[in-house]
């Protein structure tokens, strides 16, 4: 699969028998905006519960997304998008964890944010540290990039500079990865932003990145298993 990059992943997520925890920590991508109605997927729908099907009742999956949230970065306009405290909360609630799934950047794109994309990156590898020091094996997935943000109905919200600031994340974000020895998944090679307003995913969108990401944790766990 081209757009798995190994990193290292040489630890088995838990004793066989026990319920493996696999958390998905990420933005409106992972609480399942939908755009169209400014409504919500519903959980058999979004990604983290595609997955949750997929591996089966040997698995516990977390899902904690919030629309807006950024890496490190506060806003006036929406609370609690912080995903660096949201994570120490997180770790604090939901430890042990087996596995973090981390997809967040695209809002921090934002250009009321003023945020270079090193600096993005910055902010997503100390997220990335914070899982990693609670014992969980972690793996970055780069967002699909944003696309006709000009024609967007949240064009104002991310400003002209936001798309192509997204199309630099994945570089960025892999080399965070081998950095650091995480696991890495450029999402551009399964699924793209919906056209409607070319941030969000649509249900499609949903299934596959499910689907692909359940193939590959049980490919993990039979390969560094035995």
């Amino acid at each position: 699969m081209r757009h798995f990059k190994r990193t290292g992943f040489c630890r088995t997520m838990e004793e066989n028998g026990k319920i493996k925890t696999v958390l998905c920590y990420g933005d409106s991508n992972t609480w399942g905006y939908m755009p169209e109605t400014d409504g919500r997927f519903p959980w058999e729908v979004r990604w983290p519960g595609i997955l949750q099907r997929r591996l089966g009742e040997s698995y516990r999956v977390i899902e904690n997304g919030i629309c807006g949230r950024t890496t490190q970065f506060d806003s006036f306009r929406e609370k609690f998008v912080n995903g660096y405290t949201g994570a120490e909360e997180c770790v604090l609630m939901n430890t042990p964890l087996d596995m973090v799934i981390v997809m967040l950047g695209t809002n921090d794109c934002k250009d009321f944010y003023g945020a270079e994309p090193e600096e993005i990156g910055q902010g997503l590898e100390n997220v990335g540290k914070l899982f990693s020091q609670s014992g969980a094996d972690v793996c970055i997935l780069s967002p699909p990039p944003l696309k006709g943000i000009d024609r967007s109905p949240f064009r104002n919200e991310f400003g002209k500079e936001a798309e192509e600031k997204s199309r630099k994340l994945s570089g960025i974000f892999r080399e965070v990865s081998e950095r650091n020895h995480w696991e890495f998944m450029d999402t551009a090679f399964i699924i793209e932003t919906g056209t409607f307003d070319g941030i969000h995913m649509t249900k499609e969108a949903h299934r596959k990145l499910g689907y692909e990401a359940a193939a590959w944790i049980k490919k993990k766990e039979e390969t560094y298993g035995k």
